[in-house]
């Protein structure tokens, strides 16, 4: 390949120096240089040219001999490389092949193995198939069942546990939640009378009130049914009614009259009505109070009217506009804790007691009045089972409706809130437990009156008393209740049959 490659480099450079002396003899023709001196030009020329390419020829031969070299060496490389992996992989070939030997003898001793497995096992099942005297789908069926078993009993457990302690958390957090509400609204409580007095200077008014024969005294009481106390308490008159509003709308007529002086059933009948107008004038003020205290702006005017009287109207001697307000304070704070509805639950202690202004127009318990009350207003369903559930004796349908009878019962039931004596209270709690007591006989252990007598608990003894005659006894007791007792509100009896197996680990 070398030779070729210099043949080729003397050829060209032949040629070409055959091209450039037929250029310088046709440039010598042309200028008339003598033969001589252009052969000798022409040899020096031509012995360049040849030198140059012989030099060139050398060069490439020797580059190609250092890039044969290099190749030869590659190559030889490359073989060596090629001849030791196929030598590692002969090797891992070799191994693979007894690898694979060695696993076709470890897969046939196993499978040799699982077949006497087998063989022994179906030798135990049988054997213990005839040992126990039940079959495999027997055994599994009792197996399984021990095990629900099992599960069931752990899982009472751990909802016992859950509920103990659910219990103890809601226990401990709805009474600080409820001890925290009753010390934000404590109010100071004054117990209704049936009697009112007014301050005279001068006991000859006494007899203008009286008038001539006692004319004045009778067309008083007349018009508006109270009794005026003319004794011989010193500069004072008193006036005694049931009626709170009857009772004000007097004082305030017999005001008027006795600081104007001109005491006749004229005069009278003026005073009355006059003092009717603003007594009615005052109960939209309390109505207004009332409402603004529950938040409630757009509220209907009768309804608005009605509840302004609930200032002359009292419970237990508690008067229910005092009652109604702390209701609503508290019943704001329980609901805002609970996440309750604080606005419903605001109206719906507004409105609890707004029967009792009418039990003297409607027989019915006040809080169904109160209901029908609401209902005649056009108020929402769930505000009227918060309104007439109170007392539990229909069904609250709502947390809601839980915290205003919690509200009721809280403010009802706080020392000095109404008017019963410590001796007619105890006397009632002792009369409720002995009537349980009475009928229970040897199967009741414990009597507990709680809730201000609201509930009656009764721990029965088990082993005297099957459920179903526990829930016979339970009925008894509150028909008893009912015959016997004179109690505010409802009683609820509740009867507890509990049976426990105690055994020390040791």
């Amino acid at each position: 390949m070398d030779f070729i490659i210099g043949l080729i480099a003397t050829l060209l450079g032949s040629a070409l120096a055959f091209s450039y002396i037929k250029f310088v003899k046709k440039w010598v023709d042309i200028k008339n240089i003598p033969e001589e001196e252009v052969a000798r030009v022409a040899d020096k020329i031509i012995g360049d040219k040849i030198e140059k390419a012989e030099k060139e020829i050398e060069e490439n031969k020797k580059r190609s001999e250092d890039r044969l070299r290099e190749m030869r060496k590659e190559t030889q490389e490359h073989e060596e490389l090629l001849i030791d992996r196929e030598k590692k992989l002969n090797e891992r070939t070799k191994m693979l092949d007894q690898k694979s030997e060695e696993l076709e003898v470890s897969t046939e001793s196993v499978k040799k193995m699982q077949r006497g497995l087998e063989k022994t096992r179906a030798q135990l099942k049988e054997e213990l198939e005839r040992i126990s005297g039940l079959t495999q789908e027997e055994a599994r069926q009792k197996l399984m069942s021990q095990v629900d078993e099992d599960i069931k009993n752990y899982e009472a457990k751990k909802i016992r546990q859950a509920e103990k302690k659910v219990e103890e958390i809601a226990e401990e957090k709805a009474r600080e939640i409820l001890v925290e509400s009753m010390q934000r609204i404590a109010t100071d409580y004054v117990g209704e009378t049936t009697t009112s007095t007014i301050k005279i200077e001068d006991d000859k008014v006494k007899g203008r009130v009286i008038g001539k024969e006692g004319r004045n005294i009778r067309a008083f009481e007349k018009l508006t049914g109270v009794d005026v106390i003319v004794d011989e308490s010193p500069n004072t008159i008193a006036l005694s009614s049931f009626d709170p509003l009857r009772r004000e709308i007097a004082s305030v007529a017999l005001t008027k009259l006795i600081g104007d002086g001109r005491i006749h059933p004229g005069s009278i009948e003026e005073a009355i009505r006059k003092a009717k107008n603003e007594i009615s004038i005052e109960i939209k003020k309390n109505g207004q109070i009332l409402a603004e205290e529950a938040d409630w702006p757009g509220i209907d005017i009768g309804l608005l009217k009605l509840i302004g009287k609930m200032k002359y109207r009292t419970s237990y001697g508690q008067s229910l506009m005092s009652h109604t307000i702390e209701m609503m304070r508290m019943g704001e704070v329980l609901a805002a804790e609970v996440g309750a509805d604080v606005s419903l639950v605001k109206r719906a202690c507004l409105l609890h007691d707004v029967g009792k202004v009418l039990t003297h127009k409607i027989e019915s318990p006040h809080h169904h009045i109160s209901g029908q009350v609401a209902r005649k207003y056009g108020l929402d369903e769930k505000l009227v089972n918060a309104i007439e559930s109170h007392h539990l004796d229909i069904e609250p349908q709502s947390v809601e409706a839980v915290l205003v009878y919690i509200a009721d019962a809280i403010s009802g039931a706080r020392p000095g809130a109404r008017k019963d004596s410590y001796e007619q209270y105890i006397q009632r709690i002792e009369s409720l437990e002995n009537v349980a007591k009475e009928l229970g006989g040897d199967k009741i252990e414990e009597v507990f009156a709680i809730k201000a007598g609201r509930e009656l608990r009764i721990i029965v003894k088990p082993a005297l008393i099957s459920d179903d005659e526990m829930t016979v006894l339970a009925k008894d007791i509150a028909s008893s209740i009912e015959k016997t007792q004179n109690y505010p509100g409802n009683v609820e009896v509740t009867l507890i049959r509990e049976t426990r197996a105690v055994e020390v680990a040791r």
